[in-house]
């Protein structure tokens, strides 16, 4: 899995205590681990640091340090058996706590899709810490509909069972519906996002996500008092984020404003690291 094999990136593991629950949190760098200026990328549900393979080597050739962490449940982390380490505050937490582990006082947080409200939520409960948001096809003000018609087809008594109903050919599907036409995903990228598939726990974890993460939490968890500059990007052919929701970010956010990347789909990150370089430009020079 990556990055191995790869000798740009150095990975580590986090011991966290979050919540309550002892966990270890895999994080990958890229770049000068002493420069001044950091971005921490995380992910969206279901993926892993393996989503900014792509933006991280550029990140680090403007002699930024690029840190990407695999979340609870995610990648090579820890897959707790609960539901409190799964819900919004819990991961903001992992989130700081992550920064704490590897010296970061303060950074621009990037979030895909479901790391968007994680990154937001940081912002509002450790202002001191974070000094702008890049946003990347961001869920947060909805549940959408592909996660409604995942809970309906996960209900909680078929946990045990979905760990075997995973098969390989799913992640193709699930890409064609994800990717715009900026980028073809590879062999390569099938592979990397099957192989978590393989931990059983990693199947009850995203179940556990869809059931229990505040979808919706824009709504009512304070993001109108971020402060911070923030960009928003928006794929114009993103089929999985309800675009309304995205748009609603920039209406809610004081200092946020709103691009959209054409024919880009829902990976940002992975589809058009170019615009994204640009956008964390805008915010930190």
């Amino acid at each position: 899995m990556f990055p191995a094999g790869d000798s740009r990136f150095i990975q580590r593991f986090l011991s966290l205590n979050v919540s309550g629950e002892a966990l270890n949190i895999r994080a990958v760098e890229c770049g000068d681990p002493s420069a001044g200026r950091v971005v921490v990328c995380i992910h969206g549900w279901a993926c892993s640091v393996y989503s900014f393979r792509r933006l991280m080597p550029l990140l680090a050739d403007l002699g930024i340090r690029a840190v990407a962490i695999d979340l609870p449940g995610h990648g090579l982390s820890s897959k707790p058996d609960a539901r409190e380490p799964y819900l919004l505050d819990a991961l903001a937490e992992c989130v700081v706590k992550s920064m704490d582990a590897l010296g970061i006082d303060s950074c621009v947080l990037a979030g895909h899709s479901m790391g968007g409200p994680i990154c937001a939520r940081a912002a509002v409960t450790a202002q001191d810490r974070v000094s702008g948001l890049v946003l990347l096809a961001p869920a947060g003000f909805g549940t959408e509909l592909d996660l409604r018609v995942l809970r309906s087809l996960t209900p909680r008594f078929l946990s045990p069972l979905l760990p075997y109903l995973v098969r390989r050919w799913m992640i193709e599907l699930v890409f064609a519906a994800a990717y715009g036409s900026l980028y073809r995903p590879t062999r390569r990228d099938v592979d990397e996002y099957w192989a978590p598939t393989q931990f059983p726990s990693f199947v009850a974890a995203m179940s556990d996500l869809l059931h229990y993460f505040e979808w919706s939490a824009g709504s009512d968890e304070g993001f109108g008092r971020i402060s911070v500059p923030t960009a928003i990007l928006d794929g114009s052919r993103d089929n999985l984020v309800v675009r309304r929701w995205v748009r609603r970010y920039a209406e809610v956010l004081p200092h946020a404003t709103l691009t959209v990347v054409e024919n880009c789909g829902h990976v940002v990150p992975e589809e058009a690291p170019e615009a994204v370089i640009d956008a964390i430009r805008g915010l930190i020079g």
